[in-house]
């Protein structure tokens, strides 16, 4: 008896042992039998060649495995992958298809790891590598002589026109004559007003009340109040030039003209100092439209109808490189147009700014854009002041493209400057862009203008957009 008791203990001694001697030896990476863990993934046939390989991360809390973007040639339909799985695991499917349509930039679905009986699901998402373009509207550089930082002259409405061509700011003033800023000067918060040579300005209701920057030359409009009232132009080839007079004009020896023009100007001449120069008249009846060549030979007038809701408050403006103009009042909606103001596209004016005036349309980096200012026209007006950017990309042509803006669902801008001040009997605005380029004659910074009376004015400065860092 005393013999089997001692080795019933001898084996418990060495079962003991033996059961350390497992547990310090148990491998600390087990694997258990049937998991389904993803220990790394890639894609092996993405770019144009299919020979490019990518490496997934893997968000285990989330479930979620992303991608670097892809190539635009890489064959989305069929994505193959390969994954480095727990013994005995595969993937449910090792090709995907990740088509998308032109406007769609990414793409989830649901992958799936199986082992025998066991799975696990991760979203797997791919995105594509679409080429940015446009300006970078959260990156904006602005020089704002409005609100509290008014430019002196703006006030009891004594300057209702501004103008901008990248070089210097024309400020249209009645209280201390037309007269240009440098922009220079004013990103350094700089003002020194170079006043224009006005031998020979006389004339009109007020002998300068419009005017315009165009290829560095400078057009001043007189306010004709009535047609025995002359309408005359003066130019100025460089800012100290004298003035010439290029137009001289009778309102009252042109048949059909309205009886007061010069309260705005739609200036209009391209590098070639070809174009038109557009007047609405103040009853808002009538457009007198002159021909303009060589910078300064001003030619065959011609009388428009005009919209009674276009109103004083109205521009007219060519969209650069075409025949196509787009026409806006402060009750007119931005209206695709011809040189004679044939109506091509009316856009809904509901979708818009309130009282957007001044509208031009333009391409910046391969993005097209429609930029307005907000009028605030009459005391009883609702419209903030502003300075206003939509997005018209969508859309092969202009008018396609405003008609698909109607028709989306989204009519936010992407960018909106206040320039604040209360409505008023003369809220004459105007806008103006340029495009610096690089060295190598792309697109590098889309400058924005934006001027409203009583208001003051804005330059705003945006980059062109660049790719985000996967």
């Amino acid at each position: 008896m005393h013999k089997l008791i001692r080795n019933i203990g001898f084996f418990a001694v060495l079962l003991g042992l033996g059961l350390v001697s497992c547990d310090e030896d148990y491998p600390k990476s087990h694997i258990a039998p049937y998991d389904t863990e993803l220990l790394s993934i890639k894609i092996t046939n993405a770019g144009a060649d299919g020979n490019t390989v990518v490496e997934g991360t893997i968000d285990e809390d989330n479930k979620i495995i992303n991608f670097p973007r892809l190539d635009m040639t890489t064959n989305f339909s069929a994505l193959n992958l390969d994954a480095k799985l727990s013994e005995g695991a595969t993937l449910q499917n090792s090709v995907l298809d990740f088509s998308m349509d032109e406007e769609t930039a990414s793409k989830t679905l649901v992958l799936r790891i199986v082992n025998q009986k066991r799975y696990k699901e991760y979203f797997i998402r791919v995105r594509k590598r679409i080429p940015v373009f446009g300006a970078d509207f959260e990156k904006p550089t602005v020089y704002d002589f409005s609100g509290d930082n008014i430019y002196p002259d703006y006030g009891s409405q004594l300057t209702r026109c501004a103008s901008y061509d990248g070089e210097h700011v024309l400020i249209v003033s009645r209280k201390t004559a037309p007269h240009l800023l440098k922009v220079s000067d004013l990103k350094k918060e700089e003002t020194k007003p170079m006043m224009l040579d006005l031998t020979g300005v006389t004339g009109g209701t007020f002998s300068y009340n419009m005017g315009a920057l165009a290829n560095g030359h400078v057009y001043i409009a007189s306010l004709s109040g009535s047609q025995a009232s002359p309408l005359k132009i003066y130019y100025w080839d460089t800012p100290t030039s004298k003035p010439e007079v290029i137009a001289d004009i009778k309102v009252s020896d042109i048949p059909g003209a309205g009886n007061r023009h010069g309260d705005n100007i739609s200036v209009n001449i391209d590098k070639n100092g070809n174009g038109f120069i557009f007047f609405g008249d103040n009853a808002s009846t009538k457009f007198l439209r002159l021909t303009v060549s060589n910078h300064k030979s001003i030619s065959e007038p011609k009388v428009l109808t005009s919209s009674a809701d276009a109103t004083m408050v109205t521009n007219v403006y060519r969209i650069e490189d075409t025949d196509q103009y787009v026409w806006a009042g402060v009750r007119l909606p931005v209206t695709l147009v011809d040189e004679s103001l044939g109506s091509k596209y009316a856009m809904n004016k509901s979708n818009l700014e309130t009282e957007a005036v001044a509208p031009r349309i333009f391409t910046f980096n391969e993005e097209r854009y429609l930029i307005v200012c907000s009028a605030g026209q009459g005391s009883a007006s609702k419209a903030t002041p502003s300075l206003v950017v939509y997005n018209l990309t969508k859309g092969s042509t202009v008018a396609e493209a405003m008609q698909k803006f109607d028709e989306g669902d989204n009519h936010n801008p992407d960018y909106k400057f206040i320039l604040g001040g209360s409505g008023n009997g003369a809220a004459l605005a105007q806008t103006d862009y340029r495009i610096e380029k690089d060295e190598n004659g792309k697109d590098a910074k889309l400058c924005i203008f934006g001027s409203r009376t009583d208001s003051g004015f804005v330059i705003c400065e945006f980059p062109i957009k660049q790719e985000e860092e996967d």
